[in-house]
């Protein structure tokens, strides 16, 4: 029998880590404030958002025996958190400050079911190589930075810029497959249920 999971992401590379799971699920629309709290750590705020997402969801579809996945993902240079861009020259700065170092890549997941929450969070370390001014403004051009973390996707154009990385693939994509799975063995997911 299939579990109603629900995504609280509109994202596409999301949905297609979870199709590499052979996950079936439908989407939720689950808008939050994603503003950090006073002196909030990166690790507590994504973790936070996560589940913020996740009951939001949940809270939606009230009511039914359902699982539902919030995820969150931020980059993070030293103290510095890095977003979506919300614009081209946001993501060209953006660029430009990971130029030639390492960042992290806070990723987080949440699973809501049956009034529980269940989240987990990988740390992923990026080494970037360095960037031209005309590298930037050229993969700027192409569009792919708008909407991502860190303003770059590794599973795509992206990727080229990437000397090496330490730890989640799927992390680094917005959707940690190694955590995910953890949270859904934790919350009954893949065992036998009655609906």
């Amino acid at each position: 029998m299939e579990r109603p999971l629900y995504l609280c992401s509109q994202s596409p590379r999301r949905a297609m880590l979870l199709e590499q799971l052979g996950i079936a699920y439908q989407t939720v629309e689950a808008p939050i404030e994603e503003t950090a709290l006073p002196n909030e750590s990166p690790e507590s705020f994504v973790v936070r958002m996560a589940v913020e997402k996740a009951l939001s969801g949940f809270n939606k579809l009230a009511g039914r025996q359902i699982w539902v996945l919030g995820s969150d993902t931020i980059v993070l240079k030293r103290k510095t958190v890095f977003g979506k861009p919300k614009s081209e020259y946001e993501g060209s700065q953006m660029l430009a400050a990971l130029s030639g170092c390492h960042h992290q890549v806070l990723s987080a997941v949440a699973i809501v079911h049956d009034g529980q929450v269940f989240s987990e969070m990988s740390t992923t370390q990026v080494w970037f190589r360095d960037l031209s001014e005309t590298e930037i403004a050229d993969y700027l051009a192409t569009g792919e930075p708008m909407g991502k973390a860190g303003a770059y996707a590794i599973q795509g154009l992206g990727a080229k810029f990437i000397e090496k990385i330490e730890g989640s693939y799927s992390g680094v994509m917005g959707l940690p497959l190694f955590e995910l799975d953890q949270c859904l063995a934790a919350s009954n997911y893949y065992t036998d249920l009655t609906i």
